[in-house]
Protein backbone atom coordinates (compact mmCIF):
# COMPACT_ATOMS: atom_id res chain seq x y z
CA UNK A 1 0.00 0.00 0.00
CA UNK A 2 1.43 3.46 -0.78
CA UNK A 3 1.80 6.21 1.61
CA UNK A 4 0.02 8.21 -0.28
CA UNK A 5 -3.18 6.16 0.15
CA UNK A 6 -3.28 7.66 4.24
CA UNK A 7 -3.58 11.18 3.22
CA UNK A 8 -6.95 12.31 4.15
CA UNK A 9 -8.47 15.93 3.09
CA UNK A 10 -11.41 18.31 5.02
CA UNK A 11 -11.81 18.90 8.36
CA UNK A 12 -11.57 16.52 11.08
CA UNK A 13 -14.52 16.60 13.87
CA UNK A 14 -12.89 16.69 17.15
CA UNK A 15 -13.54 17.45 20.94
CA UNK A 16 -12.15 20.59 22.18
CA UNK A 17 -9.40 21.32 24.13
CA UNK A 18 -9.87 25.22 25.60
CA UNK A 19 -8.24 27.36 27.95
CA UNK A 20 -11.17 29.52 29.70
CA UNK A 21 -9.76 32.62 31.87
CA UNK A 22 -10.66 35.77 32.93
CA UNK A 23 -12.07 38.46 35.80
CA UNK A 24 -13.01 37.26 39.24
CA UNK A 25 -16.77 36.09 39.27
CA UNK A 26 -17.18 36.26 35.94
CA UNK A 27 -18.46 33.12 35.43
CA UNK A 28 -15.94 30.75 33.67
CA UNK A 29 -16.85 27.70 36.21
CA UNK A 30 -20.64 28.15 35.21
CA UNK A 31 -19.73 27.94 31.45
CA UNK A 32 -18.33 25.22 31.94
CA UNK A 33 -20.80 23.34 34.10
CA UNK A 34 -22.93 23.83 30.44
CA UNK A 35 -21.37 21.52 28.90
CA UNK A 36 -22.06 18.00 27.48
CA UNK A 37 -22.06 16.11 30.80
CA UNK A 38 -19.55 17.86 32.69
CA UNK A 39 -17.16 16.30 35.47
CA UNK A 40 -14.91 19.05 37.48
CA UNK A 41 -11.66 18.29 39.03
CA UNK A 42 -10.54 20.04 41.95
CA UNK A 43 -13.68 22.26 41.57
CA UNK A 44 -13.28 25.32 43.63
CA UNK A 45 -15.51 27.10 46.00
CA UNK A 46 -17.49 28.86 43.12
CA UNK A 47 -19.00 25.26 42.22
CA UNK A 48 -20.67 24.58 45.36
CA UNK A 49 -24.05 26.38 44.23
CA UNK A 50 -23.61 24.39 40.72
CA UNK A 51 -25.41 21.49 39.63
CA UNK A 52 -22.39 19.06 39.03
CA UNK A 53 -20.51 15.99 39.20
CA UNK A 54 -16.68 16.12 40.58
CA UNK A 55 -14.13 14.92 41.82
CA UNK A 56 -12.63 15.49 45.59
CA UNK A 57 -10.09 18.21 45.90
CA UNK A 58 -6.50 16.25 45.56
CA UNK A 59 -3.71 17.09 47.68
CA UNK A 60 -1.02 15.98 45.57
CA UNK A 61 -0.14 16.17 41.44
CA UNK A 62 0.40 12.57 41.30
CA UNK A 63 -3.73 12.16 42.69
CA UNK A 64 -4.77 14.47 40.17
CA UNK A 65 -3.40 12.31 37.28
CA UNK A 66 -5.20 9.41 38.74
CA UNK A 67 -8.58 10.78 38.02
CA UNK A 68 -7.58 12.35 34.76
CA UNK A 69 -6.30 8.46 33.62
CA UNK A 70 -9.26 6.60 35.43
CA UNK A 71 -11.54 8.83 33.18
CA UNK A 72 -9.16 7.71 30.07
CA UNK A 73 -9.19 4.27 30.91
CA UNK A 74 -12.42 3.50 32.92
CA UNK A 75 -16.28 3.63 31.70
CA UNK A 76 -18.19 6.43 32.49
CA UNK A 77 -21.00 8.62 31.62
CA UNK A 78 -19.10 11.85 31.52
CA UNK A 79 -18.54 13.63 27.72
CA UNK A 80 -16.78 16.71 29.15
CA UNK A 81 -14.22 17.65 31.71
CA UNK A 82 -13.11 21.21 33.99
CA UNK A 83 -10.21 21.93 35.80
CA UNK A 84 -11.01 24.32 38.32
CA UNK A 85 -8.75 26.10 38.40
CA UNK A 86 -5.17 25.89 37.05
CA UNK A 87 -4.30 28.36 40.01
CA UNK A 88 -5.11 25.52 42.33
CA UNK A 89 -2.84 22.91 40.47
CA UNK A 90 -0.02 25.14 40.11
CA UNK A 91 0.82 24.79 43.99
CA UNK A 92 0.42 20.99 43.76
CA UNK A 93 2.90 20.98 41.11
CA UNK A 94 5.46 23.35 43.24
CA UNK A 95 5.00 21.00 46.56
CA UNK A 96 5.75 18.24 43.89
CA UNK A 97 9.26 19.69 43.05
CA UNK A 98 10.08 20.45 46.66
CA UNK A 99 9.20 17.32 48.04
CA UNK A 100 11.39 16.05 45.16
CA UNK A 101 14.16 17.80 46.00
CA UNK A 102 13.34 17.81 49.66
CA UNK A 103 13.30 21.42 50.19
CA UNK A 104 11.12 24.13 51.59
CA UNK A 105 10.80 26.58 48.89
CA UNK A 106 10.92 25.90 44.44
CA UNK A 107 13.98 28.79 44.66
CA UNK A 108 15.57 26.33 46.67
CA UNK A 109 15.33 23.43 44.21
CA UNK A 110 18.87 21.99 43.07
CA UNK A 111 20.84 24.88 44.95
CA UNK A 112 18.47 27.58 42.65
CA UNK A 113 19.24 29.79 39.84
CA UNK A 114 15.48 29.30 38.39
CA UNK A 115 15.67 24.53 38.25
CA UNK A 116 13.10 24.60 40.26
CA UNK A 117 10.81 26.57 38.01
CA UNK A 118 12.27 24.39 35.09
CA UNK A 119 11.49 21.05 36.33
CA UNK A 120 8.17 22.48 37.36
CA UNK A 121 7.65 22.53 33.68
CA UNK A 122 8.54 18.91 33.40
CA UNK A 123 5.02 18.37 35.31
CA UNK A 124 3.11 20.63 32.94
CA UNK A 125 3.98 18.96 30.12
CA UNK A 126 2.98 15.36 31.51
CA UNK A 127 -0.27 17.26 32.77
CA UNK A 128 -0.92 18.64 29.74
CA UNK A 129 -0.31 14.98 27.96
CA UNK A 130 -2.28 13.01 29.93
CA UNK A 131 -5.12 15.90 29.13
CA UNK A 132 -4.20 15.60 24.81
CA UNK A 133 -4.86 12.00 25.59
CA UNK A 134 -7.99 12.39 27.57
CA UNK A 135 -9.53 14.90 24.87
CA UNK A 136 -9.50 11.89 22.52
CA UNK A 137 -12.79 10.93 24.55
CA UNK A 138 -13.92 14.52 26.08
CA UNK A 139 -13.94 17.80 25.44
CA UNK A 140 -11.09 19.55 27.55
CA UNK A 141 -11.73 22.36 29.24
CA UNK A 142 -9.31 24.37 31.86
CA UNK A 143 -10.37 27.19 33.86
CA UNK A 144 -7.65 30.15 34.91
CA UNK A 145 -8.11 33.73 36.92
CA UNK A 146 -6.49 36.35 35.00
CA UNK A 147 -3.93 39.20 36.71
CA UNK A 148 -3.39 42.98 35.38
CA UNK A 149 0.69 43.02 35.14
CA UNK A 150 2.88 45.14 33.51
CA UNK A 151 4.23 44.17 29.91
CA UNK A 152 7.05 45.36 28.55
CA UNK A 153 6.84 44.80 24.68
CA UNK A 154 9.69 44.57 22.93
CA UNK A 155 8.23 47.11 20.06
CA UNK A 156 7.43 49.84 22.19
CA UNK A 157 9.40 51.98 24.20
CA UNK A 158 7.48 51.49 27.31
CA UNK A 159 5.75 49.24 29.65
CA UNK A 160 1.65 48.84 29.67
CA UNK A 161 -0.68 46.69 31.78
CA UNK A 162 -2.40 43.88 30.68
CA UNK A 163 -4.38 41.11 31.92
CA UNK A 164 -2.49 37.73 32.01
CA UNK A 165 -2.96 34.05 33.32
CA UNK A 166 -2.46 33.74 37.06
CA UNK A 167 0.46 31.33 36.66
CA UNK A 168 4.08 30.95 36.15
CA UNK A 169 4.24 32.58 32.58
CA UNK A 170 6.53 30.19 31.37
CA UNK A 171 3.94 27.64 32.30
CA UNK A 172 1.43 29.99 30.92
CA UNK A 173 2.98 30.19 28.01
CA UNK A 174 2.87 26.08 27.68
CA UNK A 175 -0.56 26.03 28.67
CA UNK A 176 -1.77 28.35 25.64
CA UNK A 177 0.52 27.04 22.87
CA UNK A 178 -1.38 22.86 24.01
CA UNK A 179 -5.13 25.13 23.75
CA UNK A 180 -6.77 24.51 20.69
CA UNK A 181 -8.91 27.97 21.66
CA UNK A 182 -8.02 30.26 24.98
CA UNK A 183 -11.09 32.63 25.58
CA UNK A 184 -10.60 35.87 27.57
CA UNK A 185 -13.65 36.52 29.81
CA UNK A 186 -14.88 39.99 31.38
CA UNK A 187 -17.77 42.10 32.15
CA UNK A 188 -18.26 44.40 29.14
CA UNK A 189 -17.73 47.78 30.69
CA UNK A 190 -18.08 51.02 29.15
CA UNK A 191 -16.79 54.49 29.68
CA UNK A 192 -19.36 57.07 30.80
CA UNK A 193 -18.56 60.82 30.35
CA UNK A 194 -21.04 63.04 32.76
CA UNK A 195 -20.19 66.90 32.29
CA UNK A 196 -16.90 67.40 33.34
CA UNK A 197 -16.08 64.86 35.62
CA UNK A 198 -13.25 62.13 34.82
CA UNK A 199 -15.15 59.59 32.16
CA UNK A 200 -16.60 56.76 34.78
CA UNK A 201 -16.94 52.71 34.10
CA UNK A 202 -20.20 51.37 33.69
CA UNK A 203 -22.36 48.49 32.49
CA UNK A 204 -24.65 46.10 32.29
CA UNK A 205 -23.28 43.51 33.86
CA UNK A 206 -23.11 41.50 30.50
CA UNK A 207 -20.45 38.69 30.15
CA UNK A 208 -18.23 38.02 27.23
CA UNK A 209 -15.06 36.42 25.82
CA UNK A 210 -12.70 37.75 23.22
CA UNK A 211 -11.49 34.89 20.87
CA UNK A 212 -8.59 36.69 19.38
CA UNK A 213 -5.48 38.47 21.36
CA UNK A 214 -5.18 42.10 21.79
CA UNK A 215 -2.33 44.66 23.55
CA UNK A 216 -4.59 44.23 27.08
CA UNK A 217 -4.83 40.06 26.95
CA UNK A 218 -4.18 36.85 25.42
CA UNK A 219 -6.48 35.04 23.15
CA UNK A 220 -6.87 32.56 20.35
CA UNK A 221 -8.80 29.84 18.47
CA UNK A 222 -8.15 27.62 15.76
CA UNK A 223 -12.37 27.29 14.81
CA UNK A 224 -12.71 31.46 13.19
CA UNK A 225 -15.16 32.43 15.54
CA UNK A 226 -16.10 35.79 16.12
CA UNK A 227 -13.84 38.45 17.73
CA UNK A 228 -16.25 39.03 20.96
CA UNK A 229 -18.71 36.12 22.08
CA UNK A 230 -20.69 35.80 24.66
CA UNK A 231 -19.75 33.95 27.57
CA UNK A 232 -22.23 30.68 27.13
CA UNK A 233 -21.60 27.35 25.73
CA UNK A 234 -24.58 27.27 23.84
CA UNK A 235 -22.93 29.81 21.73
CA UNK A 236 -19.37 28.35 21.68
CA UNK A 237 -20.99 25.08 20.60
CA UNK A 238 -22.58 26.88 17.38
CA UNK A 239 -18.98 27.91 16.48
CA UNK A 240 -17.77 25.01 16.45
CA UNK A 241 -20.66 22.41 15.56
CA UNK A 242 -18.58 20.67 13.01
CA UNK A 243 -16.63 19.68 15.73
CA UNK A 244 -19.29 18.37 18.21
CA UNK A 245 -20.87 16.07 15.46
CA UNK A 246 -18.82 12.95 16.61
CA UNK A 247 -20.13 13.10 20.23
CA UNK A 248 -23.58 14.11 18.64
CA UNK A 249 -23.68 10.85 17.01
CA UNK A 250 -22.50 8.91 19.82
CA UNK A 251 -25.19 10.52 21.95
CA UNK A 252 -27.23 9.24 19.60
CA UNK A 253 -26.58 5.68 19.17
CA UNK A 254 -26.17 5.46 22.83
Amino acid sequence: MSILSTISRGKRPRHIFALVYGTDGVGNSTLCSHTPNPIFIGAEKGTEQLDVARFPQTESIGELLAQIRALQNEKHEFDSVALDSLDWIEPLIWKAVCDEGKVETIEQYAAGYGKGYVRALDLWRTLLRELSILNEKMHVLLIGHAQIKSFQDPELPAAYDRYQLKINDKAAALVREAADAVLFARFETDLVKIRRSKPRAGGEGNRIMYTESRPGWDAKNRFNLPFVMPLDWKTFRRGNSGLLRAQGQRQRQG
